[in-house]
């Protein structure tokens, strides 16, 4: 059921449900401007609250969108994270796209990466711009760690400008109520784990690593709940492999879903069938099981999918299945 859940560091309570709105700018699929505005909408609609998104969907697409798509909400009724670490410029060739083919008819700019004191301070000046709203409720540090650039001596330059100058910006903007907390996001626990160790943050957001099919994060959410450091988790369809009709054409870890993941998610739907819950409904709310998650973000492609997704999060599923799952070593 979707609950009012607290950032323990700053008090700020979220819903544990958000639009992740990475799909608003074309993510896998091409949608008309008249489409994505129909999406928020339904989504507003139907109750969605909390609203994520990032420079880096669609090259700033997915803010731009998303800010029109909230303008008829007062902006005290919701609940708006973004990100920093790649900043937009103009893209004079083409197509030259740092996301592969995984955002369609994006904006032409390039990304360029910066962690730095001045380029978070620029990014959170061009997103507020983009969003046309007045604040920024949390501010993410996007995609640092070997996920995004390898082991390699650019991924410990981009860490060590984030470690010098790039916190005491988000301390300086949270400080100065230009936002009300801030954390990092990112697809490994890894990265997480060392920021820890270096900087105060109030959230992260892990991605694609804490789901039905991957479980096993003790060390992680250990230390989050030594320092006090709240979890949101995205993607908790595994990028959709989960809920897709047809799992073998389907993306696992933007890839080719392997076999042995498809016998695992067959299994895991008998299970839900058993107890008549959707297999999504059960993805959707397994992590907030975990005492340290305040929410769960999921992208949303169609009217349909705000719907659906909504529903899901508002199941009501019996202990049994829960009891069953962890039988089978998923809790």
């Amino acid at each position: 059921m979707i609950t009012m859940n607290t950032i323990k560091s700053v008090g700020l309570t979220v819903p544990s449900l958000t639009f992740g709105a990475a799909s608003l700018a074309n993510l896998f699929k091409s949608l008309s401007n008249t489409e994505a505005m129909a999406i928020v909408d339904k989504a507003i609609q139907v109750g969605w609250r909390y609203f994520d998104t990032a420079p880096h969907y669609g090259s700033g697409l997915s803010e731009l969108r998303l800010g029109m798509g909230l303008r008829g909400l007062e902006r005290s009724d919701y609940v708006l994270s973004t990100k920093v670490g790649r900043l937009l410029q103009s893209r004079k060739q083409q197509p030259g796209l740092e996301a592969g083919e995984f955002f369609f008819d994006e904006n032409p700019f390039n990304r360029h990466a910066d962690y730095s004191y001045a380029g978070i301070m620029r990014s959170y000046e061009d997103s507020i711009q983009r969003l046309g709203t007045r604040y920024i409720d949390i501010l993410y540090v996007h995609d640092i760690g070997t996920y995004t650039y390898g082991q390699t001596p650019l991924e410990r330059k981009h860490f060590k400008d984030f470690c010098d100058s790039g916190q005491q910006a988000l301390d300086e903007l949270k400080r100065n109520g230009d936002i009300k907390a801030w954390g990092v996001g990112a697809n490994e626990e890894a990265i997480l784990m060392e920021v820890m160790d270096h900087a105060a943050p109030d959230i992260f957001m892990l991605a694609n690593r804490y789901n039905l099919l991957e479980t096993d994060r003790q060390a992680f959410f250990a230390k989050c709940e030594q320092q006090g450091v709240s979890v949101a988790i995205a993607a908790p369809f595994a990028t959709g492999v989960l809920v897709a009709k047809d799992k073998s054409s389907s993306l696992y870890e933007y890839g080719a879903v392997p076999p042995s993941v498809i016998e695992k998610i067959n299994y895991i739907e008998a299970v839900c069938n058993r107890h008549d819950v959707p297999l999504g409904a059960a993805a959707l709310q397994f992590p907030l099981r975990n005492k340290n998650v305040v929410t769960v973000t999921c992208g949303v492609q169609s009217v349909e999918q705000a719907v659906t997704n909504y529903e899901w999060a508002n199941w009501e599923i019996p202990a049994a299945l829960w009891d069953e799952l962890a039988g089978l070593g998923i809790k």
